[in-house]
């Protein structure tokens, strides 16, 4: 069984890569510097386990997997943002991502700072394109979940709570409210986003976001 999880995770690596490299925008004219440093901070590494959530939860529902592979990427840029900012001196502070120079590092912290802000805007606009879904219902479906997933109520503020325990020590209930919004929405939203594509019913989302919460503690306690 571990043995088809990796290779599937692995096949999942590839062919995020790929699509990711055909959708994050081309350096090209004067503000190619800032497409560089998304692309720096998106292709070239990571697990894609949100994307492998994405991608193995629309099988499900028997949603064509390059419309998939489409929201797979956006949450990818979500993901991508999100460490390029945490990662700024501001906040972590770190050199190192994935075994190379943070983006800040291997850049500016200002192109950092716009690279990360057009990675999150570069999400919604694969979200909110046709060849997403045919759907407009769905597409905006799929915008409103991975902006709560994204936003205060969900890994923006679960960094702010992690920021604020940073010199405390928080109880159980704030740990796991802190796990679940800064780790688990995302997940949430990746194992949702394939029902919602799908059109499944309430009672298939809620058993993916039981499930997808409780794969987000876990991957967050094992990760920590």
């Amino acid at each position: 069984m571990a043995t088809l999880l990796e290779s599937a995770l692995k096949e999942t690596q590839a062919h995020l890569e790929t699509v990711l490299d055909q959708l994050l925008p081309q350096p090209q004219g004067p503000e190619a510097r800032v497409a560089e440093a998304m692309r720096y901070a998106t292709l070239g590494g990571g697990k894609r386990i949100r994307a492998f959530l994405t991608l193995q939860s629309g099988r499900l529902f028997g949603v064509d997997r390059r419309a998939l592979s489409r929201t797979a990427a956006a949450l990818e840029c979500v993901h991508a943002y999100s460490l390029v900012h945490d990662d700024l001196p501001a906040m972590d502070d770190d050199d190192m991502r994935r075994g190379r120079p943070t983006t800040h590092k291997k850049f500016d912290e200002a192109t950092a700072i716009l690279a990360g802000d057009a990675l999150l805007t570069h999400a919604f606009q694969l979200l909110a394109e046709p060849e997403t879904h045919p759907d407009p219902h769905v597409r905006a479906e799929l915008c409103l979940r991975l902006a709560q997933a994204s936003g205060a109520g969900g890994m923006v503020g679960g960094q702010m709570i992690d920021m604020a325990c940073e010199n405390l020590t928080p109880d159980m209930a704030t740990i796991t409210r802190l796990q679940r919004m800064k780790t688990g929405a995302l997940i949430v939203f990746a194992a949702e986003a394939g029902a919602i594509m799908g059109r499944a019913s309430q009672q298939q989302r809620h058993a993916l976001t039981f499930y997808a919460q409780d794969l987000g503690l876990a991957f967050q306690m094992v990760d920590d």
